[in-house]
């Protein structure tokens, strides 16, 4: 078994359920992600975020080749999306991101910490890293919470953010 097969189809915890995002979720996934403030600290996600980006991120779930993906649901709909991005030789990096009208209510932590305690119970996963921009201190802050050190600050490669300071973080499930 794979440390990606290790992980379960469904995360749930205290108010939120982790689970596969499906085609119903492509009206909220598109009017949350389509959102500057949103979208600029992540290091893909295009802007505008249309009705094509949406159905294209939801046809690949499940694909292997791709980022192990959670819609983060609150009340049945999703409110964002927390993923794990396993690649060969490496540790598998934590993405996610949360639809504005959610911020400062507890959400990102509570749906990375469930990702994390259900990595952890799998034995398959000792390790995650992140990245995030060093001018992101409410991300900075959800990592924190969820127990994620600063492993090294460096310089951001991607094209959106090439050139400022980037914090690489990992989390160790021993």
């Amino acid at each position: 078994m794979t440390p990606r097969e290790a992980l379960p189809a469904t995360i749930a915890t205290a108010r939120l359920v982790l689970r596969a995002p499906v085609m119903t979720d492509l009206a909220d996934l598109v009017t949350l992600a389509n959102n500057w403030q949103v979208i600029e600290p992540t290091a893909v996600m295009p802007f505008p975020y249309l009705e094509e980006h949406g159905r294209s991120f939801l046809q690949r779930v499940g694909d292997p080749q791709s980022p192990l993906a959670y819609a983060i649901a609150s009340a049945g709909r999703l409110i964002g999306v927390v993923s794990l991005k396993f690649e060969p030789g490496k540790r598998p990096e934590l993405g996610y991101w949360l639809g504005q009208p959610h911020w400062g209510q507890g959400f990102a932590p509570e749906a990375v910490i469930g990702l994390l305690d259900a990595a952890r119970a799998s034995d398959q996963i000792p390790q995650i890293s992140a990245r995030v921009l060093e001018s992101n201190p409410g991300s900075i802050r959800v990592l924190e919470k969820a127990g994620f050190t600063i492993e090294e600050r460096t310089h951001s490669v991607v094209e959106r953010h090439r050139g400022k300071p980037l914090l690489i973080m990992a989390w160790s499930a021993a």
